[in-house]
């Protein structure tokens, strides 16, 4: 509970002992490896992607969940010795073909803040400091108010100096979402008998939200929109929230008799929408 509490009210806990390391490898890292690894999948599986900083890396998750995806060179950053030794290790035995190095690099593909910069007074500094470096960067938060309020924060300033988003938005502009409101996804997690256990939980599964901003150094050809909050499907109609790509939330019901109806029935929270879907939804 210490970790989550922690991981939840952004402040840097750290790790005590070697035992709070493990606690986070049984209970923490399934969820942290599953937001990692779908963005991953989502964002960079075609990507020429060959390096990688990963900044704040506790215990390597972000770097094991793209080895599934990619042969890499680490570049490991992270100031709690215990835990970057934990993650030198695990990345030598499950990729041992792959090249660890504990130093920043010169060059990099690209940079991973994983549930790490948002614990960072001087994030605006080591942002200075590193985009000039990488190719692409990807911010991972929790998917609280709190810390999206952050996230906006730093995806203006990303703005400011001239990196293009990819994703979630679909578009270069202010977020259009109001003050009450805020990005976020989920992902599931499936729960073994020992995960249930530790967390003294009862679901074979936790549900873990997540906020998250990538830029690249080039613009990315854009969708019509994404969809930000979980499709709503009453008895004959479908309600959906779509964040556009002109910078507009837009909130459609789409009723059994339209032409898209089961096609958006079967559509997930997080999924981008295509032209011609948007299009219609337009209508």
């Amino acid at each position: 509970m210490e970790l989550q509490t922690g991981y939840r009210s952004r402040q840097r806990i750290g790790y005590a002992d070697t035992a709070q390391i493990q606690s986070y490898v049984f209970t923490r890292f399934p969820a942290t490896y599953s937001v990692c690894l779908k963005i991953f999948e989502n964002y960079l599986a075609d990507l020429p992607i060959t390096s990688i900083l990963d900044w704040g890396c506790g215990i390597g998750t972000a770097s094991l969940a793209l080895s599934q995806l990619k042969k890499l060179e680490y570049f490991l950053i992270e100031q709690d010795n215990q835990a970057k030794d934990y993650a030198e290790q695990f990345l030598k035995h499950f990729f041992p073909e792959n090249n660890v190095k504990l130093m920043p690099p010169d060059k990099v593909d690209l940079t991973v803040f994983s549930y790490s910069l948002g614990e960072v007074k001087t994030w605006q500094t080591i942002l200075d400091e590193i985009w000039p470096k990488t190719n692409y960067l990807l911010i991972i938060e929790p998917g609280t108010p709190m810390h999206f309020g952050g996230l906006l924060q730093m995806r203006d300033y990303m703005l400011s100096k001239g990196a293009y988003i990819w994703g979630p938005c679909c578009h270069q502009k202010i977020c259009p979402l109001a003050k009450d409101d805020w990005c976020h996804f989920s992902v599931n997690v499936p729960r073994s008998k020992e995960h249930r256990m530790l967390k003294n939980a009862e679901r074979s599964f936790e549900q873990e939200t997540y906020s998250y901003v990538l830029f690249g150094k080039e613009p990315k050809v854009v969708d019509f929109g994404r969809i930000i909050s979980p499709p709503r499907i009453h008895s004959g109609h479908i309600d959906l929230k779509i964040c556009s790509s002109n910078g507009e939330i837009i909130k459609k019901t789409v009723g059994r008799s339209a032409p898209h109806y089961k096609q958006l029935k079967k559509s997930q929270w997080g999924e981008s929408v295509d032209d011609e879907m948007g299009n219609f939804l337009l209508k």
